[in-house]
């Protein structure tokens, strides 16, 4: 299946878009060969949630007129556009000071800030600064350090659902899909701003996405059904479009360390994955309305 006119990449990197690959479209993930986490104490293949699609693995570059419909043009917008770049020199020359890369979970990244507040506090003004460059004179505010293993083929997962002191290897995954709230509608979604992710670790980390807005995606559906009838709305739309719309094609995106990506994570079907990685997964997300 063509691609759509829709969400854009926009490359700020000195190989510009060398680094993004696009495929055939999804299955479900019971269709699929999964990938086994072996890494430390842990050996053992992700689980799924049941409507969980994954992205095909027959990845190629894009022929020119693919690129022409990925690669932006003049007007960007925060809903309707990818970022990506590098964070400045000296920002990357601070991180580097906390030695995250040696860290094996979580609870060691945190120790890291922990016994550096010298550095940390030289971090949050430099991130502060680079920051306010790309928010748009508009406010953002920080929402997490992750950390995920290597060799996930998603990273995103509900926890909320697990019992109380789940283990690792009970985590369901949920495949592509796009963020949100209840406070949120598809006819709302790219009113929600976007979110940068900085590539903290020492290994490569792969960003997917569809180029297709909700709204998009919501009238593709209505082709194929009846979404009132369904009952289509921001929890269920993914499963249902990757269902109908499986040969519609994803991209994929290689974010390097201290690389960044700006994304409308509420308003695409996305995940992150560190397929092919062997150590551990660390990036810091920021939510605003960011572009640049």
């Amino acid at each position: 299946m063509r691609l759509k006119q829709g969400i854009r990449l926009h490359s700020l990197l000195p190989e510009g878009y060398d680094a993004v690959f696009i495929n055939s479209g999804t299955s479900p993930y019971q269709e699929q060969v999964l990938a086994e986490v072996d890494f430390q104490d842990w050996h053992f293949t992700p689980l799924f949630e049941d409507d969980a699609y994954l992205p095909k693995k027959d990845w190629r570059k894009m022929n020119p007129q693919e690129a022409s419909i990925i690669c932006s043009k003049t007007t960007r917008k925060d809903y309707n556009t990818i970022f990506t770049g590098y964070i400045p020199e000296e920002l990357q020359d601070t991180i580097r000071q906390l030695g995250l890369e040696q860290s094996q979970n979580r609870e060691e990244v945190m120790q890291k800030f922990r016994d550096h507040p010298a550095t940390v506090q030289q971090l949050n003004t430099k991130m502060q600064q680079f920051l306010t460059t790309v928010a748009d004179n508009k406010p953002f505010h920080f929402h997490c350090i992750a950390a995920n293993l290597p060799n996930l083929e998603m990273v995103a997962c509900d926890i909320t659902r697990l019992r109380e002191n789940f283990t690792v290897p009970e985590k369901r995954y949920i495949g592509l899909h796009n963020d949100g709230t209840q406070f949120m509608t598809l006819h709302t979604t790219h009113k929600a701003g976007n979110r940068i992710t900085i590539n903290l670790g020492k290994q490569s980390r792969i960003f997917y996405f569809v180029n297709l807005t909700m709204i998009q995606a919501l009238n593709m559906l209505a082709k194929k059904i009846d979404v009132k009838e369904q009952g289509i709305n921001i929890h269920n739309v993914s499963a249902h479009f990757f269902k109908h719309y499986p040969e519609y094609p994803v991209i994929k995106f290689i974010q390097q360390p201290y690389q960044y990506y700006i994304a409308p994570t509420d308003n695409c079907f996305h995940d992150g994955s560190t397929l092919g990685n062997t150590v551990l997964d660390i990036n810091m997300v920021y939510f605003g309305t960011f572009r640049c």
